[in-house]
């Protein structure tokens, strides 16, 4: 009996030592293998008029780039996440806010990049180019060259992204910049989206830069 009752106390013992490496508060919750910051653009109108905590967003990126380990993102990968918060301006509120947080990078070819992102720039839709414009040719007759980018890859992101985004010459979009770009009533700190009007709308066209963690 007293056999018995050692090996119960041992097993016991056993299960709450592994319970405290569980719990342990200095473990990490997650394994984080790399950060990084690239441009995306809204492809469906974001309101907060609209819209309800919990609600799922996707956006698609602007630019193709790689991962710290080689995966290629090919522009226009789908970055999808959740509404953190959605409110409309009434009476007694001084402003709307939306608040958007990222967790899925998914590529064409079905593999998915778990990820924690937060807005961390706005800039209005890109100008497109008139499409009624022929296309030119260079003096030797071949080809144009490809018009500029309006975005310069960054050297500096630890996840080794590059990323570029084709289009119309217009204001760069930078992966270091931070906050709102070139949009009036429209306010962005610590990934809360805020504004005095009745509602915080992106339209379809928005650029937004993303920060994200890349997780493993």
């Amino acid at each position: 009996m007293t056999h018995l009752r050692s090996i119960v106390m041992a097993l016991l013992f056993a299960a709450t030592y592994c319970l405290g490496q569980q719990t342990d508060p200095q473990a990490p919750s997650s394994n984080v293998i790399g950060h990084g910051a690239f441009p995306v653009k809204v492809t469906k109108t974001l309101d907060s008029s609209k819209m309800k905590e919990g609600d799922a967003v996707e956006v698609e990126t602007a630019g193709s780039f790689k991962l710290a380990d080689g995966t290629l993102i090919p522009k226009g990968s789908k970055l999808s996440g959740h509404v953190t918060t959605a409110k409309a301006k009434s009476k007694g509120d001084q402003e709307s806010q939306l608040t958007l947080t990222f967790d899925k990078l998914s590529i064409a070819t079905g593999k998915q990049v778990p990820v924690k992102g937060t807005v961390q720039a706005v800039f209005p839709p890109a100008e497109e180019a008139d499409p009624g414009m022929p296309a030119t040719s260079s003096h030797q007759g071949g080809p144009a060259s490809a018009p500029a980018p309006d975005y310069k890859p960054s050297t500096d992101i630890r996840t080794g992204v590059d990323t570029q985004s084709a289009g119309h010459p217009q204001a760069a979009i930078d992966p270091k910049s931070v906050g709102v770009q070139g949009m009036n009533n429209l306010q962005l700190n610590d990934g809360v989206l805020s504004s005095k009007d009745k509602h915080v709308k992106l339209g379809s066209g928005v650029r937004m830069i993303v920060r994200v963690e890349i997780l493993g």
